[in-house]
């Protein structure tokens, strides 16, 4: 079995092709700087030449680029799954959101994110689209929380509010639900979040923790918001089994 999948080079996609090799897929990975992405015939011969029983959009590109590895995909029956975010719901859109809430976001990323799930939704009735929040990796060198937690705590202590909720999950745990989302559910719209209950002061501070206590966070409690997502049908291990939270 071979897995097709985009954005090798970022956060997710390594982590997931990892989750892929130990069930014994073999992966290759779309180099952009070798395939096109903004040219469908050459698109097409790639993906014809690989020959994929998968096809994972992790990475970013076009909306134009997902749009097409969609209706390629579906024009060949192969599973087709697109990672959205949890940025696709608008500032004033109060969390926690189920699959019933449709995003309004107008910021140029969440925009984005909308407008790639709205294409690929368009030409690809059969596509997986999983909603994602901030990503939880285990160091710095990539678009995750600890990454952010390192870059801030150079200029300082680090403000952290108890009145934000953020949508949020271990790499690996999102990594293993994108698995078992694509490998065994239907197709559909799913949201992946790990943290039910608690505020982003409390997250990092119990990162904090599991880290050596190496940052100095402050509680600053300017931002409030709610961006957690929720979804019955999707099962992911909590950030409460790899935290230790105070209470």
């Amino acid at each position: 079995m071979n897995v097709l999948i985009t954005g090798m080079n970022g956060t997710v996609a390594p982590v997931l092709a990892d989750v892929f090799r130990s069930h014994h897929y073999d992966i290759t990975a779309w180099d952009r700087s070798v395939v096109s992405t903004t040219d469908p015939a050459i698109m097409e011969a790639f993906i014809d030449r690989v020959q994929p029983d998968l096809l994972l959009h992790i990475g970013m590109g076009s909306a134009h680029f997902a749009e097409t590895l969609a209706r390629l995909s579906f024009e060949r029956n192969i599973p087709f799954l697109f990672t959205s975010t949890a940025s696709v719901y608008a500032d004033d859109q109060i969390g926690p959101h189920d699959p019933t809430v449709a995003p309004a976001a107008t910021d140029e990323y969440g925009a984005y994110k909308r407008t790639c799930e709205r294409l690929i939704q368009a030409v690809n009735p059969d596509a997986y689209i999983v909603r994602i929040g901030w990503q939880i990796g285990q160091a710095a060198g990539s678009n995750n929380m600890i990454d952010y937690l390192e870059r801030h705590a150079v200029t300082g202590p680090i403000p952290a509010s108890t009145q934000w909720y953020p949508s949020c999950a271990f790499l690996e745990d999102t990594a293993q639900t994108l698995y078992t989302i694509v490998t065994t559910y239907t197709p559909g719209l799913y949201l992946a979040n790990g943290n039910s209950n608690h505020s982003f002061f409390e997250i990092v501070t119990a990162l904090n923790t599991l880290h050596g206590a190496k940052w100095q966070i402050l509680e600053d409690n300017r931002m409030t918001r709610d961006d957690r997502m929720t979804d019955a049908r999707v099962t992911i291990r909590p950030i409460s089994e790899r935290l230790s939270f105070v209470h």
